[in-house]
């Protein structure tokens, strides 16, 4: 403990310093102090942002200053590649520092695509993204100017220390599934997620870069012609189909195996043999070469990695449920002998609450299709059609596990509840109706039929106590989505996937209903099934 706290006062020394801070020493923190290390990452990027409106780079002198372009004095040159140049900037408009990328323009419709770009994500402001401020055309040069991140490259970091610990990774996992979930509901894809693209400030935040390849992923009927990091590209990708949310997420997938590997999981230089190796998985497992890593990490990044994109999580913030329940138990340390007496007393007072008289199973379920101001019920049976909104109501005696999932006879059901970034979670509490699948923050959300079939099938499993075997299949199967973007944002989805689903490797919805007992009634388990026929067009 001792240690812990000598790193948690070096931490908040840094910060009040201003230096640069070696966010790996949280990931030694036990689980009393992780909190006050979340804490602690939140603190520093507070400061970075107080400290960017508080001061201000002094004017620069017309000797330092190279060039001038679209009014801002261009003063060093901080990098350049394939695409362009980066340099450091002086904006006097904004009285700060900027990055400015300049690029050749070969024609207009490159120069009108390159500003559209620009102005699309200036409108975005996301704390993992950089900030866009501006951009221009100017003799035969295009140019876009964002915020100078003061930090060094997820690939040099990675050059410098060597491959990451699971922390370090799962935290850069987080905040670039932020960071796409915020583009992808822009209706854009990155296109290029890679090391050499991502940055860290000196505060530990994480902020993905380099927009230059970034695309519309809903224009029907264009293409465009394959860019990006060869080892980053997606299979579908290097087939011809334009870049997506699944793409961005499995560039992400390779990102996360190499910053924990040091190498790419699929390494040919010719295009066409590195779709090869991605459609037979030729790639040697995580667990191989990293067997200090926790399963459900490996899992997490490689599902990430599935060539086909309906085996990949369904959407970005997926994943990020994913590496967040891997971190959990890396921020235990072994039980000390008071440690595991206390354990011990809690087992025996499990042991005497577990022979108690059995308390009744009280709870009530009721699915409802939401009109315009008006609840109506549902009774198994009755009918539905495409464009209903339904809900179910849940009300218990006790707090409550629910799980729910539309089960279509394949292998992996959609899972409808619980869902990332959706409130409330389990266990529900006892005392209120709550109206699933919940709400977002702001809004009260349904589950929309967007599916032509024959009928919806709902499985509702609920339980007084948490049911690991469900939350260990939930974690493999693919959630409820949005076609709009295909992931979780903000929680709205539909009752069906997008495309025909795929088999699985875990167990089926049917094998662990059999498994839970849900054949057997027992009182501490309800098991329901709503099956409800589409009406007849």
């Amino acid at each position: 403990m001792a240690g812990d706290k000598q790193d948690l006062e070096r931490i908040a020394a840094g910060i009040a310093d201003d230096a640069a801070l070696d966010w790996r020493l949280l990931a030694r923190l036990d689980g009393d102090d992780a909190d006050a290390g979340d804490g602690l990452r939140e603190l520093s990027q507070l400061a970075q942002v107080f400290r960017g409106l508080q001061i201000r780079p002094e004017r620069s002198s017309a000797s330092r200053v190279q060039f001038r372009f679209a009014g801002l004095d261009v003063l060093e040159k901080l990098g350049e590649g394939a695409q362009g140049e980066v340099w450091r900037a002086y904006d006097p408009m904004l009285d700060q520092e900027v990055a400015l990328k300049l690029r050749r323009s070969d024609s207009d419709a490159l120069s009108h695509q390159f500003l559209a770009e620009g102005r699309r994500l200036a409108k975005l402001r996301h704390p993992n993204i950089v900030s866009v401020y501006g951009a221009a055309a100017q003799d035969g040069r295009v140019g876009l100017w964002t915020e100078l991140v003061r930090g060094r490259s997820l690939a040099e970091v990675l050059e410098s220390e060597g491959e990451f610990s699971a922390a370090d990774v799962v935290q850069v996992g987080i905040e670039l599934c932020r960071g796409l979930s915020a583009v992808h509901r822009l209706g854009m894809a990155h296109g290029d997620v890679k090391a050499e693209n991502v940055l860290r400030d000196v505060s530990g935040r994480i902020v993905l870069a380099d927009f230059g390849a970034a695309r519309e992923f809903e224009r029907d009927g264009l293409f465009d012609a394959v860019s990006g990091t060869r080892q980053y590209l997606a299979p579908e990708v290097l087939a011809g189909d334009n870049p997506g949310p699944a793409s961005d997420q499995f560039a992400l997938g390779v990102l996360l195996y190499r910053l924990l590997t040091r190498r790419y999981p699929y390494t040919a230089d010719d295009l066409d043999q590195l779709r090869v190796q991605q459609l037979a998985e030729a790639r040697v497992p995580l667990r191989d070469l990293r067997p200090d890593l926790p399963r459900s990490l490996t899992r997490a990044v490689e599902r990430a990695l599935a060539p086909n994109p309906a085996r990949r999580h369904a959407g970005v913030l997926v994943l990020l449920a994913a590496l967040e329940a891997s971190i959990r138990p890396w921020r235990m340390q072994a039980l000390h002998w008071a440690g595991l007496a206390a354990v011990l007393l809690v087992g025996a007072a499990a042991l005497l609450w577990q022979l108690r008289p059995v308390q009744e199973f009280k709870l009530e379920s009721r699915f409802y299709r939401d009109g315009a101001g008006t609840r109506e019920p549902l009774q198994d049976g009755m009918p539905i059609a495409l464009g209903d909104k339904l809900r179910l109501e849940i009300a218990a005696a006790q707090p409550t596990w629910i799980y729910v999932f539309n089960d279509d006879g394949s292998p992996e059901p959609t899972v409808l509840y619980p869902l990332p970034g959706v409130a409330p979670g389990n266990p529900l509490t006892p005392g209120t109706r709550w109206q699933l699948p919940g709400h977002d923050g702001i809004t009260g959300l349904s589950w929309q039929v967007d599916s032509e079939a024959e009928r919806e099938t709902f499985v509702v499993i609920s339980s007084p106590k948490r049911l690991s075997q469900v939350e260990d299949s939930i974690a493999q199967w693919r959630h409820v989505v949005s076609p709009d973007n295909a992931l979780v944002a903000r929680g709205v989805g539909r009752l069906a996937p997008a495309t025909a689903p795929v088999p699985g490797e875990g167990v089926s919805l049917a094998a662990l209903l059999q498994r839970l007992g849900c054949d057997k009634a027992e009182a501490a388990l309800r098991c329901e099934r709503f099956v409800f026929p589409h009406a007849p067009r």
